[in-house]
């Protein structure tokens, strides 16, 4: 039955990677998987079941029809794109209740026009000079424990990062060079410092403290909430959470600061950040994006999530020494449902079956750890990929485990 609906290449491909035996009564979800990516199969990239995360090596998140029409419409036209990255800009700002924002090309160009904004300001000699920053400020204070591969965003300016461990090294640490105060979200658990107090150090001390929150979405009130605790730059990633464009991020904060990250951006010629170009079609596609976001029902969307998670768990149920585990990571302040599983790893590892998965047709790509086992991420499913990777693991677990 399922043959007659798929390309020949695409039949054979299937049928001969096992999948057969899920007709007809798996018809659906073996003909999603079968036939979705084909302009990606041209090229020999195989296209894939994201049961992982909204990494970018993976490409963030497929975004929804509405945004795909906004950007489609936005390639129609010719525009003044510093206009429209203002109007934009003012759009957003009174969309998520904040007093400015921008779009940038993407979380990391978050981190780096935020930074630029600190270090000059509107000045546009300091602007043209950057990352030669002799005589400016040039130091960056960031927690040791939060150092991570995206912080190289911010020595792109040119500054210094500065490495502290407890609330009374930033105290010390702060000094006349200090351009910003360097937060990262998710990593709060990480350390010896509260948000709340490196927080209120920078404003004691009149420094504008970042924070990136690149991935932090859902819950939807992030957009607006992290901003209003006082920090004075926050960074989002426009192609996770949002669902908008893979090459778009927002950065939202302070007027006078967002003023000076536009005039160190793109468009605008001999700036740090006019390589980070970011078209018409990725503001209105990202502007797209947050008004969806905003109105959709993300109770809906963590019982969709969840039962993806619960599916799989219950097709690994009666597997050799299988233990399965629906839960939400870090403190919960980032709601996404996932699923842990652990087995016997001396005969099997985790790594191989999460090789397995990738290699085999349709691939999977999962998180795989010796110490946590496998980990399923649930927000980048489509309805029906559950079962095909409820399926295949149970095959791969129980050849190897019996």
């Amino acid at each position: 039955m399922l043959a007659r609906f798929l390309p020949a290449t695409r039949r054979r491909l299937l049928l001969s990677g096992g999948l057969a035996a899920l007709l007809p009564r798996r018809y659906a979800a073996a003909q999603l998987a079968a036939t979705h990516g084909e302009i990606y199969r041209q090229l020999g990239v195989r296209p894939l079941i994201n049961a992982a995360g909204t990494y970018t090596t993976l490409t963030g998140s497929v975004i929804p029809p509405p945004v795909r029409q906004a950007m489609e419409e936005a390639s129609r036209s010719f525009v003044p794109l510093i206009e429209l990255q203002r109007k934009a800009g003012a759009r957003l700002a009174k969309l998520l209740g904040v007093e400015a924002a921008m779009v940038t090309s993407g979380a990391a160009g978050s981190i780096m026009l935020a930074t630029a904004a600190c270090v000059t300001g509107n000045d546009p000699e300091k602007i043209r000079r950057i990352p030669d920053i002799a005589g400016m400020k040039d130091e960056v204070i960031i927690p040791r424990a939060q150092r991570n591969g995206f912080d190289h965003a911010a020595r792109n300016v040119g500054v210094k990062l500065i490495e502290v461990d407890t609330a009374g090294e930033v105290r010390q640490a702060i000094n006349p060079r200090t351009a910003m105060l360097y937060w990262t979200h998710i990593f709060e658990y990480k350390g010896k410092i509260a948000r709340a107090e490196f927080l209120d150090i920078g404003k004691q001390a009149g420094v504008p403290v970042f924070n990136d929150a690149a991935a932090e979405l859902p819950p939807a009130s992030n957009l607006w909430s992290i901003a209003r605790e006082g920090f004075d730059l926050v960074a989002f990633s426009g192609g996770k959470g949002l669902r908008g464009p893979q090459a778009s991020g927002l950065l939202l904060g302070r007027r006078d600061l967002i003023e000076a990250a536009h005039l160190n951006n793109n468009p605008y010629g001999d700036t740090i950040a006019r390589p980070c170009k970011v078209g018409k079609e990725e503001i209105m596609g990202l502007l797209a994006a947050v008004e969806l976001y905003l109105q959709r029902d993300h109770d809906a969307d963590q019982k969709l999530w969840r039962g993806f998670m619960e599916s799989i768990a219950k097709d690994l149920r009666g597997v050799s020494s299988v233990r399965t585990e629906v839960y939400i990571p870090g403190a919960g302040g980032h709601p996404v449902p996932y699923l842990r599983v652990q087995w016997d790893a001396n005969r099997l590892s985790y790594q191989e079956c999460a090789r397995r998965l990738r290699d085999g047709e349709p691939s999977i790509e999962v998180n795989a750890s010796a110490q946590e086992g496998l980990s399923l991420a649930s927000y980048n499913l489509f309805p029906g990929e559950e079962r095909i990777v409820g399926w295949r693991l149970r095959a791969i677990l129980e050849e190897a485990l019996g």
